[in-house]
């Protein structure tokens, strides 16, 4: 989340609920938002200043992770980010401390290079630590149970009511222009543009 007064610009982008491999289960997170046909509820902190704010999902395909980018242009992490506006309303005061996007992941970092095919342990989800109410980074686990704050969107939901549409700020949905011809985009082309974006 990014506060929408930044547009998303600047160190101003945190993380409320993360998600990746659960090796129990043999189970990814996306395997969970297919279940649920492309929706996921997610908890936003209850002592978040209310305002506007930019929500940017994000899924990070693995399947040409093992090789890194920059070193083979045509491999590497897939990166498809979404975006909405959402309205919080509540009595929070925080704003948490953020990251910029892009910046907020390098090609080499574990969980961005990472060897799908070698073999399931563990999975490190890059990006900063989860923000949990107090102002802790406790991961997923605080950001699913911390009481919630009023605010849905059409990527989130929760029982309260508020207002949301979708966005393309500055760091949640890229602008691409397309350089092949009215609506055809090579995917290396797609991928490589995101990529400047992480």
């Amino acid at each position: 989340m990014a506060p929408m007064a930044s547009n998303g610009e600047g160190n101003v982008w945190f993380k409320i609920y993360e998600d990746g491999y659960n090796y129990e289960a043999d189970q990814w997170a996306v395997s969970k938002v297919y279940a649920n046909k492309g929706y996921w509820d997610v908890v936003i902190p209850a002592d978040i200043l209310a305002g506007d704010y930019l929500l940017r999902p994000e899924v990070i395909g693995l399947h040409e992770a093992d090789r890194v980018y920059g070193a083979d242009d045509s491999a590497g992490a897939q990166y498809y980010p979404g975006c909405a506006r959402i309205h919080v309303t509540g009595t929070g005061t925080a704003v948490p401390a953020g990251v910029a996007i892009p910046g907020a992941y390098k090609p080499d970092d574990p969980g961005i290079h990472y060897n799908l095919w070698d073999g399931l342990k563990t999975y490190t989800i890059p990006g900063p630590p989860v923000y949990g109410s107090g102002g802790s980074a406790n991961g997923t686990a605080a950001a699913s149970t911390a009481p919630e704050a009023s605010s849905t969107s059409s990527s989130t939901s929760s029982s309260s009511n508020s207002s949301s549409d979708s966005s393309s700020g500055s760091s949640c949905l890229s602008k691409r222009k397309n350089k092949r011809g009215k609506g055809k985009r090579s995917r290396k082309s797609h991928r490589n543009k995101v990529r400047e974006e992480m």
